[in-house]
C-alpha cells in the first residue's frame, strides 16, 4: 500500500493560472472507481472516489526564483511565502470535503518577481471518511482498524469509520526512501519530500531508516514544481489564492485480487486537486 501512497504526491494538482494559462499535474494517474461492473478494471491497483471528510494541515506556501531543494533541506533564500499558518505546531487544519475553506493564518502578497518553483509543505497525515456506492449495489466503506485510527479493511458493512493515513515512506520495501522525483506534467515537474518540522531536512537513504521499514522523524511533507513557464508578479498583481479541491479524489479503495475485480485489499486517503489563481488588476 505504501508504493500507491505516492500519489498524495504526484497528484497535488498545484495548478498555476496566469493569463488563464492551467498546469495540472497527471504524473500518476490513479482512476476513478468503476460504477459498472467491477471497482477495478484494466491494470488498476487502486481506485479514487470523493470522501465524505478529508482533513490535511497546511503549514506554509511559496514561490521561488531558484530550486528550493537543491541541497538536503529546504533553502527559502529565493523564496517568497504567500501563506504562513498560524499554528506552526499543528497547521490549518480543515476538511477540505466540505469545500472552499479559508486558512487560519498569514496570506501575503508575494514581491514582483519571475518564480519558477512553487513549494507547499504539510502534515504527513491525511484523515478521511470514505464510503463510495457501487452500482451493483453494494456500498464500501473505509474502517480505522490498520492500527492506532489508521486506515485499514474497506468492506460491504456500515458505517464508514474516520480514519488517518501517515506517509514516511515511498519505498515499498528497504530503506528509507523519503524522495519521489521528476513526476511529469504539462507545465513542469513536481518533487515530493518527507521530511522533519526542526530544520526542513529531507528524510532520505539509511542514516535516516528507523529500522522498521519507515523513514524517522518524518511529520512533513513538502510539494516543490519547476515550472516550464514561471509565474510572473507584476505590480498590477493584487493576489494569489490557493483553492483546494478532493471531489473525485481524497479517498482511495485498493485492489486485494487480478483484475477485473470487486475484491478490496483496503482503503484509505488519495490526493487532493486544487490551484493557485493570482489576480491582476484591471488595466485602467
Amino acid at each position: 500500500m505504501i508504493n500507491v501512497l505516492k500519489t498524495i504526491i504526484v497528484l497535488i494538482l498545484l495548478n498555476i493560472l496566469t493569463s488563464y494559462k492551467v498546469f495540472s499535474v497527471t504524473a500518476e494517474s490513479v482512476k476513478a472507481c468503476d460504477t459498472g461492473t467491477h471497482l477495478f478494471t484494466g491494470s488498476a491497483t487502486a481506485c479514487r472516489f470523493t470522501p465524505q471528510l478529508y482533513k490535511a494541515a497546511v503549514f506554509e506556501m511559496g514561490l521561488c526564483t531558484a530550486n528550493p531543494m537543491s541541497g538536503a533541506s529546504l533553502d527559502k533564500s529565493t523564496c517568497t511565502t504567500v501563506f504562513t499558518a498560524t499554528d506552526q505546531t499543528n497547521g490549518s487544519l480543515h476538511d477540505f470535503a466540505l469545500g472552499n475553506a479559508e486558512l487560519a493564518g498569514t496570506s501575503t502578497r508575494p514581491a514582483n518577481g519571475t518564480y519558477t518553483f512553487p513549494y507547499i509543505i504539510l502534515k504527513n497525515d491525511f484523515t478521511i471518511k470514505g464510503e463510495f456506492a457501487h452500482e451493483g449495489g453494494s456500498t464500501y466503506y473505509i474502517k480505522n482498524d490498520g492500527g492506532g485510527g489508521a486506515c485499514g479493511s474497506a468492506n460491504t458493512t456500515s458505517p464508514a469509520q474516520e480514519c488517518t493515513t501517515s506517509l514516511t515512506q515511498f519505498n515499498q520495501a528497504g530503506n528509507c526512501d523519503g524522495e519521489y522525483l521528476g513526476a511529469i506534467f504539462q507545465g513542469g515537474t513536481l518533487n515530493g519530500y518527507l521530511m522533519r518540522s526542526s530544520d526542513l531536512d529531507k528524510r532520505d537513504g539509511l542514516a535516516d531508516d528507523n529500522g522498521s521499514g519507515a523513514c524517522s522523524g518524518v511529520d512533513r511533507l513538502v510539494g516543490v514544481m519547476e515550472l516550464d513557464a514561471p509565474v510572473i508578479v507584476t505590480p498590477s498583481t493584487i493576489s494569489v489564492k490557493f483553492t483546494f479541491n478532493v471531489t473525485g479524489y481524497g479517498a482511495q479503495l485498493f485492489s486485494a485480487a487480478g483484475n477485473p475485480t470487486n475484491s478490496t485489499g483496503g482503503g484509505g486517503s488519495g490526493p487532493f486537486s486544487g490551484f493557485f489563481t493570482v489576480t491582476d488588476a484591471p488595466q485602467q
